[in-house]
């Protein structure tokens, strides 16, 4: 009998299922709006880097699902479709609440929230499980970018940056976190190839702290890199491999806030990504901080984000000639005067001219200027969340007074 989605809600969710459905939960196709059930699933084809002599895909089928009824706590994972050139795995729930796919998500993830084990500092092995879930039932074993990548799907701005739980609650070292929006790249603007953006973690930290249940993502592993170690402890197996010591904690969050405010359902030209790439670094040669100031980026920001103060939240200042727009002023939250690598779009904010001018050193006290900068980034997370990044300041009202002393 399939499992009814008041009875998933009702009970314990195992820390495994729960990655498993916030990596992505699919509805059975309907005509109608609200499905009759959900399901979610792992599925995973072979690899060059293991011989097919060596592996069985077909006979494995029938062991992973027994592991994954262990860690999911119920006897509901069945096998859609099993042979030598993949598998694919499914875990139905009836949908019973007569909700969408979005709405059953949005209860799911308001369970995950009051675990008990999500506020614990460490990574600790329900968090272990939960990494596990999320990455291994979609997540594929990149040998050449030595990276545990899987294909990020979602439904609206929130499901967007669900990875930031990975990285703010269950520990997942930013540094070894890594987003790529393939959405920038031209032949999927052109629709030549039409990719998903991709969430990633280094391989080698996924491999040495985490471990792997599937025993053919950790064969893959095994046959790329010949690790000199290998431990099983109650089913995951973990190599005892060096982990490169990296540092890109600020690239991560300005990618995450970089894609939903600005290609997130945006109408991109060639042109408008052309500049949003250099503007990441991603085009060989010099990127626009490179280069210097750059007013085209902040022409494009103006151009894609909404005609309304990030402080008082006027939309109405007076029509620009040109165009005809309501006119604002780009404001770097972190002047640009304190560096190149400021002059970011993940930096910048709307303000009406009366508010922007209160920002100018000197033109009000330092406590209202405080209070307009605390409110500017209440009212962004995004923004707070890329200035605390670059600043290495957590606490709002640190931040904000950190970002006073840097006004020009």
């Amino acid at each position: 009998m399939t499992l009814k989605a008041t009875d998933l809600l009702k009970y314990e969710i195992t820390p495994f299922l729960f990655g498993v459905l916030y990596s992505r939960i699919m509805p059975k196709p309907t005509e109608n709006s609200n499905p009759d059930s959900f399901y979610i699933y792992t599925a995973f084809r072979t690899s060059k880097a293991v011989l097919r002599s060596s592996f069985s895909l077909g006979k494995y089928a029938s062991k992973l699902v027994q592991q994954y009824n262990k860690y999911s706590g119920y006897l509901n994972w069945q096998i859609y479709r099993a042979s030598d050139d993949g598998i694919e795995l499914r875990f139905p729930i009836q949908n019973d609440l007569n909700i969408d796919s979005a709405q059953f998500y949005n209860l799911i993830y308001k369970k995950l929230r009051s675990s008990t084990w999500l506020n614990t500092d460490e990574i600790s092995e329900e968090k272990k499980f939960f990494l596990r879930g999320y990455m291994e039932s979609r997540g594929s074993v990149d040998t050449t970018l030595k990276l545990f990548a899987q294909d990020y799907f979602y439904n609206n701005r929130f499901e967007l940056k669900r990875v930031q739980l990975l990285t703010d609650d269950i520990g997942l070292p930013i540094s070894y976190a890594n987003f790529n929006p393939r959405n920038m790249q031209p032949q999927f603007v052109s629709g030549e190839n039409k990719r998903n953006a991709q969430f990633r973690i280094n391989l080698f930290y996924y491999a040495r702290n985490i471990g792997f249940i599937n025993e053919y993502k950790a064969l893959i592993f095994e046959k790329a890199y010949n690790p000199t170690s290998k431990i099983e402890n109650e089913g995951i197996i973990y190599y005892q491999v060096s982990v490169p010591d990296v540092n890109n904690h600020v690239a991560f969050i300005k990618y995450i806030n970089f894609f939903t405010n600005n290609i997130y359902n945006k109408d991109l030209t060639p042109k408008k990504i052309d500049i949003l790439r250099r503007q990441l670094g991603f085009n060989k040669g010099q990127s626009l901080n490179q280069l210097g100031r750059n007013k085209s980026i902040v022409d494009l920001f103006d151009e894609l984000s909404e005609d309304k103060c990030a402080l008082c939240g006027t939309n109405q200042t007076y029509k620009k000639k040109a165009n005809g727009r309501q006119a604002f002023e780009i404001h770097h939250m972190i002047p640009y005067h304190n560096g190149q690598e400021f002059d970011n779009i993940a930096n910048f904010v709307k303000l009406c001219p009366t508010c922007h001018r209160s920002l100018k050193k000197g033109s009000a006290s330092k406590a209202d200027q405080i209070t307009s900068i605390i409110t500017i980034l209440g009212k962004h997370p995004e923004v707070f969340e890329y200035t605390s990044s670059a600043l290495g300041i957590e606490n709002l009202p640190r931040l904000a007074e950190e970002i006073w002393t840097l006004l020009g």
